[in-house]
């Protein structure tokens, strides 16, 4: 009896041992914070930062290269799913990207591109009024086209990814460079297949040059 009792012993700290390693860091003093969505299951911390809080969110098994997204909240397209905005099923396909994969989603409220609520609906009326593209509406309010570094997502990251490189999940150059400041490099960019609609095609077609992103698969 005292030999399987030794040999249970064993089992069950390697095991333990086995499965801390293969989780994500902690990240300060609060527990993760399991959220069971249609993809899996994915953990959320949140990164206090003097910038502003940013969620972190973990899924799968840390690797050397996971997936990684950068998110910006977008109360229209994520929470009323508008047709026009590629948001909501842009965060939903990250999220069956980092759960598919293992991966890192990093989450900031800087909705309007980081421009405030108001200056978003400012911008959108302006593009309805006057039919310009979202680029062009920002320029006419005095405001950059894209007023985020995403230095905030890549210190987020960096609570949970210590590694040199990672698989992305964008087509914003801005947040590459933020990357490459801090010594990470894209070894794959990955396109999120996304459920489109006439709306979202429109929108893309005029977004990605008036933003400056990446206009291939």
């Amino acid at each position: 009896m005292r030999s399987y009792l030794r040999s249970r012993s064993f089992i069950e700290d390697v095991l333990t041992r086995d499965m801390t390693g293969r989780q994500w860091p902690k990240i300060g003093t609060r527990a993760p914070v399991r959220i069971p969505t249609p993809h899996g299951d994915v953990f959320a911390q949140l990164a206090e930062l003097p910038s502003g809080n940013v969620l972190v969110y973990t899924a799968g098994e840390p690797s050397d290269v996971p997936v990684v997204r950068f998110q910006s909240a977008c109360v229209f397209g994520e929470g009323l799913r508008a047709k026009d905005c590629d948001c909501g099923v842009q965060l939903d396909a990250a999220v069956k990207a980092i759960c598919d994969s293992g991966g890192v989603m990093t989450y900031a409220w800087e909705e309007g591109r980081g421009a405030g609520i108001a200056r978003k609906l400012d911008a959108i009326a302006l593009q309805q009024e006057k039919g310009v593209n979202t680029g062009q509406a920002f320029e006419e309010l005095g405001m950059p086209i894209e007023p985020r570094d995403f230095d905030n997502h890549v210190i987020a990251l960096r609570k949970v990814f210590d590694g040199f490189e990672v698989r992305f999940a964008s087509r914003n150059p801005a947040k590459i460079a933020a990357l490459g400041r801090a010594g990470i490099g894209v070894s794959e960019r990955i396109t999120l297949e996304t459920e489109m609609t006439d709306e979202r095609v429109g929108y893309l077609a005029s977004k990605l040059p008036a933003l400056g992103h990446i206009d291939e698969p």
